[in-house]
């Protein structure tokens, strides 16, 4: 007999789900109209990182892809907190989050006055920011939605 997946198996998917669904829509139909483009952007130090989600990462390491820009702050935990700025559409924005909402009914919330749109894992852990033609993704195992927010706010 199974057991059921723990309620971190089920954050991972969701964020899998989403992240997928998103790379692989923004990819497909990447904007060209973006303000910044999200490679060419700074990653935030590790100093805002840390006094926003009460941790203590080490700076970050940035790795890019043709479309986006991943900042790595490892040490903060088990798990890397990861900032992502990825080209994006608010269409395909759209269609992460309803893919993450039909994956695990009842685990996405809508987040006002961050960005165009964003949206979050109702446990925490993730929290996904659409803003001019970028998508932010912020991924910080077991941090509360509140201090994802307090960090895109700054990052914004």
């Amino acid at each position: 007999m199974h057991s059921p997946p723990s309620r971190v198996f089920k954050r991972r998917l969701v964020a899998a789900i989403a992240t997928g669904a998103c790379v692989a829509a923004g990819l497909l139909f990447a904007s060209s109209a973006v303000a910044v483009s999200p490679t060419s952007r700074a990653c935030p130090t590790a100093s805002t990182v840390n006094a926003a989600l009460g941790q203590k990462g080490r700076a970050p390491v940035a790795t890019k892809t043709e479309y986006s820009k991943t900042c790595t702050y490892s040490g903060g935990s088990i798990v890397p907190t990861t900032i992502t700025f990825q080209v994006d559409t608010s269409a395909t924005f759209a269609a992460g989050e309803k893919a993450a909402a039909a994956a695990l009914p009842g685990s996405v919330i809508k987040v006002n006055g961050l960005g165009q749109s964003a949206w979050a894992t109702k446990t925490g852990g993730s929290l996904y920011v659409f803003d001019d033609g970028t998508t932010i993704k912020i991924l910080s195992v077991l941090t509360a939605t509140a201090k994802l927010e307090a960090l895109a706010r700054k990052v914004l």
